[in-house]
């Protein structure tokens, strides 16, 4: 996300704080907000698609794999 847009949401979030808002200026929060948070959430999934993890006999797998991996050993212990 551009710097200035997440300047714009803090410059609205202070004003939101000190004198309230219009109803345009929280349409255009909300809309800032929720870029921000799918930028917020691609950029995790795609770390997350970045990193392995090792396992104790020293083999590297992606942590979606070894995720559910995981799951289905916990659900098999049920």
């Amino acid at each position: 996300m551009e710097k200035s847009k997440i300047d714009r949401i803090n410059a609205l979030a202070k004003k939101a704080k000190s004198v309230g808002l219009t109803e345009r200026e929280t349409a255009e929060r909300d809309a800032l907000r929720k870029e921000y948070l799918a930028d917020m959430r691609a950029s995790f999934k795609q770390q997350i698609d970045n990193t392995y993890v090792q396992t104790a006999d020293g083999a590297k797998i992606p942590y979606a794999e070894y995720a559910r991996v995981a799951k289905e050993a916990e659900e098999d212990k049920k």
